[in-house]
């Protein structure tokens, strides 16, 4: 009958969809099984889990591992998939985003510093240190929060070379625009470009929309920390 017809059909196609969810399924396995595989070989390599962003290294596992942590923040992420990477000792905060180096163990770090600075003459670490990414984005946060410090600690990382300010620049437009406040800050001892280059300077426009967008909040703590460098 047409009525029997009709329920084969849905069947039919229930049965398909099915199917279709179950190979997806198995496809999107087998895919983040062979990312955690290449964790697992980038572990190997470097001694940690913590793959970085960045065109210079593997990116497409630095991407992976970013997505990782932000479905696991979202309750997303498979308590499975969680469990394999805890196995990797996997950092569910990447290093690089480090925001107050004071909550790390402060001597201890400084001890790797200075062990980095017997090794390679100097103390300007790279902010995504492959050999060891926590150093790295202990590093990067200390010269973020130089103003928050305190003397004590500037003087023990004076003490032993701390770098300041890294050699190596950082490519994002927004980095770029801050290195040109700071070389004005720095000629200047001040940032108020619109001043001395005028409100329709691009710098000058940049730093009115930093300025709105701080208003609102909507500021990371890594670049008011950058900001507060220049007298914000």
């Amino acid at each position: 009958s047409l009525r029997e017809e009709g329920e084969r059909a849905v069947a039919e196609r229930l049965a398909r969809r099915e199917a279709f969810a179950a190979r997806a399924t198995e496809v999107s396995d087998l895919a983040w099984e062979a990312m955690r595989a290449r964790l697992a070989r980038y572990k190997e390599d470097w001694g940690n889990a913590d793959a970085p962003l960045g065109p210079d290294v593997d990116g497409d596992l630095g991407r992976w591992c970013k997505v990782q942590r932000q479905l696991r923040d979202a309750g997303r992420l498979a308590m499975a998939r969680v469990d394999a990477l805890d196995l990797l000792c996997f950092s569910w905060v990447a290093p690089s985003d480090v925001d107050d180096p004071t909550r790390a163990d402060w001597a201890g770090m400084l001890a790797r510093l200075a062990a980095y600075r017997d090794e390679h003459g100097d103390c300007d670490v790279k902010k995504k240190y492959q050999r060891d990414p926590a150093l790295g984005g202990w590093v990067a946060a200390v010269r973020r929060c130089r103003s928050e410090l305190g003397a004590a600690r500037v003087a023990e990382l004076d003490q032993i070379g701390f770098v300041w300010q890294s050699s190596r620049s950082c490519g994002s437009a927004w980095m770029s625009s801050f290195r040109e406040l700071r070389a004005f800050h720095a000629v200047h001892g001040h940032s108020d470009v619109g001043a001395v280059l005028g409100d329709g300077h691009e710098l000058a426009r940049w730093s009115e929309a930093m300025r709105a967008a701080q208003a609102k909040e909507a500021l990371s703590p890594k670049r008011m920390a950058h900001l507060r460098e220049v007298g914000w």
